[in-house]
């Protein structure tokens, strides 16, 4: 009896110590692993964000910058000056905001994670933002300045909405008028955005969005909004709302 005992008792210890192999990980660890994923993916998608829309307006806006003081090099040589300036100063701060991202990216690469925020302007920025566009030979109508007191989390993600909005017309429509809209509704923040386009431009605007409409949408789901967009009698129109509740 006391053999058998033993034996149960050596066959339990050997069974405990195979049993994760066996069996896998238990559920709370595939929970906590798929979370961990989860989040990983969360903030890899969240820089893949800022990354576009920083990076992208500022080669949008450059290109036609670029191609604006050409034009006008011996005929306007102030416009050209400013046209060279604008330049500089998108792609400093591209430059910028690029090296502020990558540096989050090693991060995370190295195992330290993603615990700060992700650098980005906010609505404050605004006109800066409007002042180098028109540089680019963009008439961008502001019909009357956007609501103060709004959340941080929301006035940063509405600058991204606002600055991704202007990159579409720059690659899309060109040199077009583009008219910006920010009201306070109650509890929402709408935005709306508008800019003639060709019909070429319009029919590959109903074939579907880019990575640039993709990454406003995965915005405003975050804040718990909705958005819109459509051509409609060869006018583009972009409108989102945002949640003002949203930094809870």
């Amino acid at each position: 009896m006391a053999g058998v005992a033993l034996v149960a008792l050596g066959a339990g210890a050997l069974l405990a110590r195979c049993a994760p192999a066996l069996l896998g990980p238990a559920p709370a660890d595939r929970l906590a692993a798929a979370e961990e994923r989860a989040a990983r993916l969360a903030s890899r998608n969240r820089l893949a964000r800022e990354l576009h829309d920083s990076v992208g307006h500022a080669l949008s806006a450059v290109t036609l910058q670029a191609s604006a003081a050409r034009r006008v090099l011996d005929a306007d040589p102030g416009f050209a000056r400013e046209a060279l300036e604008a330049i500089e100063e998108t792609t400093r701060g591209a430059v910028a905001e690029l090296d502020s991202v990558l540096g989050l990216l090693r991060e995370e690469s190295e195992g330290a994670g993603t615990g700060r925020a992700v650098p980005s302007p906010t609505l404050a920025d605004l006109d800066a933002l409007l002042a180098r566009t028109r540089a680019a030979g963009v008439t961008v109508d502001l019909c009357g300045p956007p609501p103060g007191g709004l959340p941080p989390v929301v006035s940063r993600e509405a600058y991204r909405i606002v600055q991704e909005g202007l990159s579409n017309a720059l690659r899309h429509a060109g040199p077009v008028p583009v008219r910006v809209r920010m009201t306070r509704c109650g509890a929402e923040l709408e935005i709306s955005m508008e800019n003639p386009v060709s019909g070429a431009a319009a029919r590959a605007r109903r074939t579907g969005g880019g990575r640039g409409l993709r990454g406003i949408a995965e915005r405003v789901a975050l804040l718990r909004g909705s958005c819109a967009w459509d051509t409609v009698d060869g006018r583009w129109r972009l409108t989102v709302r945002l949640p003002l509740g949203a930094a809870r």
